[in-house]
């Protein structure tokens, strides 16, 4: 992936909306509150990338038409509009962070909202000069019957089972996201969680924020749990095979792993020795060894 070049006009963030066929799924409003709320925020050191897989339905001509009318707003956020084939949902994240022009990108999805006008400025006063590789905030959900959940525990001692946080709710370098060369696009459905566990297996330093970064919508490509679980015991193999060979497991053993939440006791064995030179990996390594063990003396279980 190829940067764009540096000025001194860089913005601190690029938010990245991708879109395809929004009107044919009904969910024209909830993009059209997506930009309304970039536009609001407080910090305005940032710029809104609009990547559209060449919709069919009317979708381009709706967003041509609300960035026309937020250009001629006073002082508006810039937003960049660009349409072009995509193969994927995270092959269109990947060719919008090749065109973004921020320090940082933080993904927004069509149907998701930024918490507030001051999340970002919150952020960025927190951050200050540290520049970290990648921050990552708290989640919002909110399920199909409008009930919000607020997820404000934070913690990377999980990455090796699961998202340790919202993908919508970190910010990344737009260097860093480049040098790992995207998302993955062999998955569907668990791109996002392999990026992440890629990044902080190849020592990259992330920076906690207790501030509120997405309003996430439950569903989506993700919700497909069958999906899910075959996807997540690849890019566990995939991802392991420095620290821990688990090709003599099945693939339906690791798909149980994860409907199970744990790994066997000498995967996680394996793993923490292997990483005495990784804290932030060998701390995930002893979280799901401790996990496993007590769950294994725990014989009333099932999972």
């Amino acid at each position: 992936m190829s940067a764009p070049s540096e000025t001194e006009n860089t913005p601190l963030v690029s938010v990245i909306t991708v879109t395809r066929n929004l009107i044919e799924a009904g969910r024209e409003d909830a993009v059209l509150e997506t930009l309304r709320g970039v536009q609001t925020q407080s910090l305005r050191n940032i710029e809104h990338i609009i990547w559209d897989g060449e919709s069919t339905d009317g979708t381009q001509e709706l967003l041509k038409g609300a960035i026309g009318g937020i250009a001629g707003n006073p002082d508006p956020i810039p937003v960049r509009y660009f349409c072009g084939p995509d193969k994927s949902l995270y092959d269109a994240m990947n060719k919008a962070v090749d065109l973004c022009s921020g320090e940082y990108v933080l993904f927004l999805n069509s149907d998701d909202r930024l918490p507030g006008p001051d999340c970002l400025q919150k952020v960025s006063t927190i951050v200050g000069e540290r520049r970290p590789d990648f921050i990552y905030g708290e989640t919002v959900f909110v399920e199909k019957d409008g009930r919000e959940r607020h997820a404000r525990r934070l913690t990377l001692k999980s990455v090796l089972q699961r998202m340790p946080f919202g993908h919508n709710a970190m910010l990344v370098r737009a260097s860093v996201f480049r040098e790992l060369g995207g998302h993955d696009l062999q998955f569907h459905s668990v791109a996002d969680y392999d990026m992440i566990l890629r990044m902080i297996m190849a020592g990259y330093k992330g920076l906690r924020v207790q501030v509120p970064l997405s309003v996430f919508q439950k569903g989506g490509v993700s919700a497909d749990t069958a999906a899910a679980g075959s996807e997540m015991a690849r890019c566990w193999e995939k991802n392991f095979a420095p620290y821990c060979d688990i090709s003599s497991y099945s693939h339906d053993e690791r798909v149980e792993w994860y409907r199970m939440g744990q790994f066997p006791i000498p995967v996680a064995l394996k793993i923490l020795r292997q990483s005495i030179a990784q804290p932030v990996i060998a701390r995930a390594a002893l979280y799901s060894l401790a996990k496993s063990l007590r769950r294994s003396v725990q014989f009333w279980r099932r999972y």
